[in-house]
């Protein structure tokens, strides 16, 4: 029973992580530029992923590293870059909605090069998961060029899902992160002007954010999630996920005065719907 209940704690503790992480962004690229962000939040989040790597038993053949370095370029660098550069233009609330089409992408993908199987009720769901991305694009929810680039966040999620697949066999997804993470942050501190730490010593609120993101959301996010698969399905634990713009949009209004609009209430139950279809079809 005990441990029942705490799954239950530890996902709607991860889902508040991943939730206000979009919030944090956002508060965050007011002072600091998309790649700063970036490699501030894995500054932190580093050191607990390479205490992981150090402290497991588990190695990684070296053969794997360049394939763990291409996915942890797409899961990271290539995903937060253009997150947190897509949220100067749109709000968080928004942000999340389109990122939450991920799964949608993996789909896609697993269709195009894994020979996996699609139905009609899954086409049906993209469908209408793109008709509710399109009512958020309209000119009072949204900038285009930020809704763009949050789009290729999403599809950069989903190519770090498909090509982990191909080494889900020899790897569990703890070992699989821990590498990937510090692999893929690697470019960020190559590019990264380190000067923009005094900016964190000069806000606390901003030190603040960049703390939560890079521990709560994400090193303890990553572990919540994967506790909490130890435990449930993934197909089941997936539907959970669809929480976590509501939490983005709730968080975003309380925390940033962000508007939600009719046309994100209806567009972002339509990315909602199309998902719930594309996953259970």
């Amino acid at each position: 029973m005990q441990n029942k209940l705490f799954k239950w704690i530890v996902l709607a503790l991860t889902i508040l992580f991943w939730g206000l992480a979009f919030t944090a962004i956002k508060y965050s690229v007011i002072y600091l530029n998309p790649i700063e962000l970036a490699a501030m939040r894995f500054v932190v989040a580093d050191i607990f992923f390479a205490l992981n790597i150090l402290l497991s038993s588990l190695k990684i053949n070296k053969k794997d590293l360049p394939l763990l370095f291409v996915l942890g370029l797409f899961g990271v660098t290539i995903y937060h870059v253009c997150l947190n550069t897509g949220e100067i233009y749109i709000s968080s609330g928004v942000a999340s909605l389109i990122i939450s089409t991920a799964p949608i992408f993996v789909l896609l993908f697993s269709w195009m090069f894994l020979n996996e199987t699609i139905t009609k009720g899954k086409v049906l769901g993209i469908l209408i998961a793109f008709l509710g991305v399109a009512m958020l694009s309209e000119p009072k929810t949204g900038n285009i060029v930020g809704i763009l680039l949050v789009f290729v966040s999403a599809i950069a999620a989903a190519v770090y899902t498909v090509l982990g697949k191909k080494l889900m066999d020899k790897y569990d997804s703890v070992t699989l992160t821990n590498y990937a993470m510090v692999l893929g942050s690697t470019p960020l501190f190559f590019v990264i002007d380190f000067t923009a730490f005094t900016a964190l010593v000069l806000n606390l609120n901003l030190m603040l954010a960049v703390f939560f993101l890079g521990l709560f959301s994400t090193y303890l996010g990553y572990q919540g999630w994967y506790y909490f698969l130890e435990m449930e399905e993934a197909s089941k634990a997936s539907v959970f996920l669809l929480t976590i713009p509501f939490v983005s949009l709730i968080a975003g209004a309380i925390l940033l005065n962000e508007a939600i609009t009719l046309n994100t209430v209806i567009g972002g139950l339509a990315v909602v719907l199309g998902i719930v279809l594309t996953l259970k079809g």
